[in-house]
């Protein structure tokens, strides 16, 4: 404890207030150039207690000099200007050496000062200084070869007593064996002292590395948790790396997606998501705003997934974006789930809107046929003409059709939605000869040219209440729109195949429809002629059913002239077929 504390004093009179130097090496040689200073300054007090014990004092001027460098040199380096210190501090030591060796005898030995000179020059600079060192020890060699071979004409030598050779010879030694003693232990001691530094910085290091890795290891099981792959842009290269976890969610390999940039990124999101991405990621580097999206990338099938992405930049102090860390999240089924939810909703809002038309309309169409039925009866008991009477029935029997017709709709209507398909093998010629013999609706039936363009052999796979409801509606409309004051009034029904599909080609030169109300044929209770006597909810029920059969409905019509409709539905004929060749193949293999 007393040996740190005097470290430390030691420390704080040689460096002052720049004593807390956080370089190692720059710690050392300050330093080592403050004990320095202190045993120069100590040398030169010696050598003039040394002289006056002599009795000589012509040197006195030579050791002031050194002394004054001495502290000179040791202010310099307390103020922290420690290159400045050193050089003052060898170059004036090596100065003096040279001028004592110089003016005093060979024989006084005072050229030992050299030696502990150049160790201190190696001492006090760095490796990477190495060559000052260099240059200063052969400026040490020099001069010591200059004076003890040359003499000086310019420098005359010193009288000394004699008989005292022998005693400043030993002086000399010892003074320069103690120098570099002195020199060696200075440096022994801090390069302990640095050692037990960096021994306990060692083992901060080794405590800090433990727990960065449980750190790490605790956040890589978090994102492992969350599933979460994380990626970092370095955005002044345009690199981007990304973690495994980041690869495996798009169903990449993670030595896969290696030199990746912005642009590769771009590419990886759907087309219909890129603009907004980007404007989004420009608003976060630029304003700052928060980066956080909904977006669509492709994986590695091909194939285009829902994911979360949100992510982070820095900035430089000039407010250039450098880096942006972040990290995006499958929520794929979580996204169509909400589109169910989003489509289930619209279906429930269509459902509860139709309803509310349906139980108005209903009850209206219900109400109006009784009410002229029961209006129909008064009348038939009040008269007594049997003529009036047979039309009063002739009419309730008409209005007893319409509301039978109408229930029977209604209950269509109830089981398109409440049934499953139900597919099985149908022959389209007879299912139409069907629907058209058990056809009594029309009155005047006769008189229409009914023709069908279908093979006794065309099989298809479908839902076969769904086709006829289909069928019958379809049939039911363009006989009673059709234009009997022509010469000739026609229906002409047609079926093809197309590829996995079959389509009803159902065509008359009926009344027409109006241009402007082709629109809402398909709406339920709407009725595009004065002359409809249904309940308006028949080609709904059509489109209905054609939606529920997975196909589609395309009207064509120029009023006045007639109609054309085609409907495409999917033939699972089609599907069954492939299906038992695969099979049969497979057997083949086998």
């Amino acid at each position: 404890m007393f040996t740190h504390k005097l470290e430390e004093f030691s420390h704080r009179l040689i460096l002052g207030e720049h004593y807390l130097i956080t370089s190692d090496s720059v710690f050392k040689r300050a330093v080592l150039t403050g004990y320095l200073s202190i045993l120069v300054l100590f040398i030169g007090i010696f050598y003039i207690i040394f002289d006056a014990y002599l009795g000589t004092f012509n040197a006195l001027p030579y050791y002031f000099t050194l002394i004054c460098f001495a502290v000179l040199a040791f202010s310099l380096n307390r103020t922290g200007r420690y290159s400045v210190a050193k050089m003052i501090l060898l170059a004036s030591t090596l100065l003096i050496i040279f001028v004592f060796s110089a003016t005093e005898p060979v024989d006084n030995g005072n050229y030992f000062n050299f030696f502990p000179l150049t160790i201190a020059a190696f001492a006090l600079f760095d490796y990477k200084d190495i060559y000052k060192g260099i240059i200063f020890t052969l400026i040490s060699i020099g001069a010591f070869i200059i004076v003890y071979f040359y003499e000086m004409p310019l420098l005359p030598i010193r009288p000394t007593s004699e008989g005292l050779e022998v005693t400043n010879f030993l002086v000399h030694y010892l003074i320069s064996i103690l120098a570099s003693v002195l020199i060696i232990i200075f440096l022994i001691k801090l390069n302990q002292n640095i050692e037990s530094n960096l021994i306990r910085k060692d083992k901060n290091l080794i405590k800090i590395t433990d727990e960065l890795k449980a750190s790490k290891q605790r956040f890589e099981l978090a994102i492992q948790g969350s599933n979460a792959g994380i990626y970092d842009w370095d955005i002044e290269h345009n690199k981007i790396y990304h973690a495994p976890m980041w690869k495996k969610l798009l169903g990449y390999g993670a030595d896969e997606l290696e030199g990746f940039n912005i642009d590769g990124f771009y590419e990886f999101i759907h087309p219909k998501d890129r603009e907004r991405i980007k404007h989004t990621l420009k608003n976060h580097l630029i304003n700052g705003r928060t980066y956080s999206v909904e977006l669509r990338l492709r994986t590695r099938d091909g194939l285009y997934e829902w994911f979360s992405d949100a992510g982070q930049a820095i900035w430089d102090n000039s407010g250039k974006p450098v880096r942006m860390v972040g990290s995006i999240i499958r929520i794929h089924e979580r996204k169509l789930a909400e589109e169910r939810i989003r489509k289930q909703n619209q279906m429930l809002e269509k459902t509860n809107l139709e309803l509310d038309n349906f139980v108005y309309s209903a009850s209206h169409d219900l109400r109006a046929p009784l009410t002229s039925i029961l209006g129909l009866i008064n009348i038939a008991e009040k008269s007594k003409n049997k003529k009036e009477i047979f039309e009063c029935l002739y009419l309730m029997k008409d209005r007893i059709h319409r509301l039978d017709e109408f229930t029977e709709d209604i209950l269509d209507f109830s089981k398109n939605i409440r049934t499953e398909k139900t597919l099985r093998e149908i022959n389209l010629n007879y299912l139409i000869e069907e629907v058209i013999k058990n056809h009594d609706l029309c009155e005047d039936l006769d008189k229409i040219d009914i023709q069908v363009s279908i093979a006794n052999d065309f099989e298809v796979i479908s839902d076969p209440f769904r086709l006829k409801v289909i069928l019958k509606n379809l049939f039911s409309n363009a006989c009673k729109f059709s234009d009997l004051r022509s010469e000739s009034s026609w229906l002409r029904i047609s079926a093809l195949r197309e590829n996995e599909h079959f389509l009803l080609i159902i065509e008359d030169n009926g009344e027409g429809i109006r241009a402007e109300l082709l629109h809402k044929i398909f709406d339920i209770f709407f009725r595009a002629s004065e002359r409809s006597k249904g309940s308006g909810i028949g080609l709904y029920i059509v489109k209905e059913m054609i939606n529920k059969l997975n196909g589609t409905i395309t009207v064509n019509s120029i009023y006045g002239k007639g109609t054309q409709i085609v409907i495409e539905l999917p033939d699972h004929k089609f599907s069954q077929e492939l299906s038992d060749v695969k099979l049969s193949q497979k057997i083949k293999i086998n």
